[in-house]
């Protein structure tokens, strides 16, 4: 971790222990406070209405960093994820898989679902999707009964393991077991 020293006005330090909850030490109150300036604008050395240059004041704690160190892990005020229609149908066609890897990383499929569309339609990757379920279902009611189990699905997009079902070529002919 860096290490940075700087010195803080009297005053400023004063109201920074004002503001500052018991539970947290100054540290870590100052590394929130500059966490949360970091995701929010910059609103210092604004002008005001009279025209002079006002500067913002430290009041009291927003209460999502209060939230933030008594959650404690929860996930609590984190925003879900918006997703494309066209993903979410492809999404939940690979998750009707019966055989596939017990770990699925829906964003990280997300990426790799906009890199393959890249290069082939979404209509395309449904229909590379739909035939993968289709061939595993055939081979769970065969007389083998097993079938290969396919990988997360950001790895079957990311090494495109979906382009063999597009090419829609058939066998010369029939499948033979051959016994020797």
């Amino acid at each position: 971790m860096a290490q940075l020293n700087f010195q803080i006005p009297d005053d400023l330090l004063e109201r920074l222990d004002a503001s500052k909850p018991e539970y947290l030490d100054r540290k870590g109150f100052l590394c929130l406070l500059i966490d949360q300036a970091l995701d929010s604008p910059v609103t210092l050395g604004v002008q005001s209405a009279a025209g002079t240059p006002s500067s913002s004041t430290l009041t009291s704690i927003p209460k999502s960093i209060n939230n933030k160190t008594k959650s404690k892990g929860r996930k609590e005020g984190r925003k879900r994820q918006e997703y494309p229609e066209a993903f979410e149908t492809f999404w939940k066609g690979y998750q009707q898989l019966p055989e596939k890897a017990s770990k699925q990383s829906k964003p990280l499929a997300l990426v790799a679902w906009e890199e393959a569309c890249e290069l082939h339609p979404a209509d395309e990757l449904q229909r590379a999707v739909d035939r993968q379920l289709e061939i595993q279902q055939e081979e769970l009611r065969s007389a083998r009964g097993f079938t290969v189990a396919m990988p997360d699905c950001f790895r079957w997009l990311r090494d495109e393991c979906f382009v063999a079902l597009l090419e829609g070529h058939t066998p010369a002919q029939e499948h033979r077991t051959v016994y020797l």
